[in-house]
């Protein structure tokens, strides 16, 4: 073939300058193989069809079906090309293009330089699969010659790339789209902090526990065996769902972060200021029991009322990812370890009756805003001093 003619070269790029202003007017993958396909009776205005034909099973995932050219009924040139002899040598050897030579009545493969060639199928494949098949019929008494071939060629390399890049993006689109839907059901098992730190620095998020200033709570649901004995399990899921659902909301609102649950309990950290911490921990604790009487008479004479018991303290905790390494692989979990939330832990499991227990260090930042009821001086497992507690909750008002 004529690689090497100047007019040649100034003919191909005129050509492609031409294809390009029309394709790069659109996003629609569909319009620009058809305006590809097209161009080619502009570009050889002896050639009398011009069909591609898509073959690739993914097709229907990146473009919609392509229209005829010669049968405006047809769709994508497959009820009447499709089954053509050279189309479907074309497809089955789609390294080589198939021609028939004018005057033979069969199909003939090509030499180094195919003369007097009046229809061609030439395969559009990546790595060596077929992905689509452009046939190109010359006018009776016509032929395409080798100007004609490399032209035709410039126009099958821009629908082999304008497909392939079709095809990645739409395997991208999918991957992405798949994520998105794993990370929307894994989501709400994924802490709140944990989110805000992979949304900051998704290559490298910053998962090491540091010594922060936090307000923690706990929340016990009292007598959780008898519920889930005297209750079906669907009864219990409904109750535990329709209470926590409320407790969660409050939380978030408060600025907390849930990051642990229980069948009958959970824990939440509180960052920030540390007055704002403390104060947004007994300001959620408070709602979270108004919440808990409001739902126990919504569901009265169905369900026993529920009985919430909590526990705050405040203070310094070393805040991030603790690693559990197994046979099984690793396991991370966000939390907050230490005194801090150890005496938390201990004061919800000693509140009684619905209570709202405070450590000292939270009383003493929430004494200015909040009403305190003096509990006086408990002692607590691993604690060697007997703390001073306070509550949120009036005595009289307890269950």
């Amino acid at each position: 073939m004529i690689t090497h003619d100047p007019a040649l070269y100034k003919e191909r790029f005129e050509n492609l300058l031409r294809v390009a202003e029309k394709i790069t007017a659109t996003l629609n993958i569909g319009d620009i193989l058809e305006t590809i396909r097209d161009e080619v009776k502009v570009t050889i205005p002896h050639a009398t069809e011009a069909c591609l034909i898509l073959v690739d099973p993914d097709a229907p995932k990146y473009t919609r079906p392509l229209h005829c050219t010669v049968k405006k009924e047809h769709v994508n040139c497959q009820l009447c090309k499709r089954g053509k002899e050279m189309v479907a040598r074309a497809i089955g050897e789609p390294t080589a293009f198939q021609c028939i030579l004018a005057g033979n009545a069969g199909e003939t493969p090509p030499g180094d330089d195919p003369p007097g060639i009046c229809e061609v199928a030439m395969p559009i494949y990546d790595a060596g699969e077929p992905l689509a098949v452009l046939n190109v019929v010359a006018a009776p008494g016509r032929t395409l010659g080798d100007r004609d071939m490399v032209l035709l060629m410039d126009l099958v390399h821009l629908a082999t790339n304008t497909i392939v890049n079709a095809k990645k993006f739409a395997r991208m689109a999918m991957e992405k789209l798949t994520l998105e839907m794993i990370m929307s059901h894994v989501s709400p098992f994924v802490p709140q902090t944990v989110r805000h730190i992979v949304e900051k620095n998704p290559e490298a998020p910053a998962f090491d526990k540091k010594e922060i200033d936090v307000s923690i709570l706990f929340l016990d649901v009292a007598d959780y065996t008898r519920i889930t004995e005297s209750l079906t399990r669907d009864k219990v899921n409904f109750v535990i769902e329709k209470y926590f659902s409320a407790f969660l909301d409050i939380i978030c609102v408060h600025g907390g972060d849930v990051n642990e649950t229980a069948g009958d309990g959970l824990m939440a950290i509180f960052q920030g200021d540390p007055e704002e911490n403390a104060l947004s921990a007994a300001t959620a604790a408070r709602e979270i029991r108004r919440r808990t009487e409001e739902i126990n008479k919504e569901l009265d004479g169905l369900f026993y009322p529920l009985v919430v018991n909590m526990g705050i303290n405040s203070g310094m905790a070393s805040v991030g990812m603790s690693r559990f390494s197994g046979t099984s692989g690793t396991r991370m979990t966000f939390t907050a370890s230490g005194s801090v939330t150890n005496l938390a832990s201990r004061l919800a499991a000693t509140s009684k009756e619905g209570d709202i227990l405070v450590g000292p260090e939270t009383a003493q930042r929430i004494r200015d805003k909040l009403i305190l009821f003096d509990r006086g001086a408990m002692t607590f497992k691993n604690f060697k001093k007997s703390i001073h507690v306070y509550s949120l909750v009036p005595a009289e008002s307890l269950i």
